[in-house]
């Protein structure tokens, strides 16, 4: 069975329930845990789960009560190398640690700014800030990856938030930067793009967190 094949049984509209775990095609269908097609508001059926299964609590002993209807089969053998290639690197998980952890300084910093306001912490604070976003940015393009690679761009909602947000961090993260560069001693003033900045790095530090 191929994953295009695959993605018609996604237990909607009176479709069966299949999902693909290394290699292997299970019968999900009328299982209570997988109620129209779909896991715990989370997984959909009609996808090959093995790389969302990698941080689960639970491994291939959860499909031991289901019917094997199948072998997964790759039809584009590009695809098949990206897969393998990305099995092999774990890009994405390699380079999202560092944006989110520098967001989270960034952050901590500003508030201790508010209270210490010395150039060297307005320094430090843009400095990580301005690395946050730009690694940020790049992350996104692995994890777009991921997403094509492992759910096939399938729109369900986690990946709809955690796109969104993504983006969201971007785009005020490059405000961020404008503002700053613009004039830097806007970080010590009481006007409205001062309080714009400051609060565009706490709240990408929010941001970073929901993602």
């Amino acid at each position: 069975m191929t994953l295009e094949k695959l993605q018609h049984y996604n237990g909607q509209n009176g479709r069966k329930a299949y999902v693909a775990y290394k290699g292997k095609v299970y019968d999900v269908t009328g299982n209570r845990f997988w109620k129209n097609g779909i896991h715990k508001r989370i997984h959909k059926a009609g996808l090959d789960l093995t790389e969302a299964m990698e941080n689960a609590p639970h491994a291939e002993e959860v499909f031991s009560g289901f019917s094997i209807v199948g072998i997964l089969k790759e039809s584009h053998p590009s695809k098949s190398y990206w897969i393998k290639w990305y099995g092999k690197y774990h890009p994405h998980p390699m380079l999202v640690h560092f944006p989110i952890a520098l967001h989270l300084f960034s952050g901590g910093l500003d508030l201790l700014f508010f209270f210490q306001p010395e150039a060297s912490y307005a320094t430090a604070v843009f400095y990580t800030f301005f690395t946050a976003t730009v690694m940020g940015g790049l992350a996104m393009i692995p994890g777009i990856l991921s997403w094509w690679l492992n759910y096939d761009l399938a729109f369900t909602d986690i990946f709809v938030i955690k796109l969104l947000l993504s983006i969201i961090t971007l785009l005020l993260g490059i405000v961020g930067i404008i503002i700053y560069l613009n004039d830097p001693d806007v970080v010590y003033l009481m006007n409205l793009p001062s309080m714009i900045y400051h609060g565009i790095i706490l709240l990408t530090t929010l941001t970073v967190v929901i993602v």
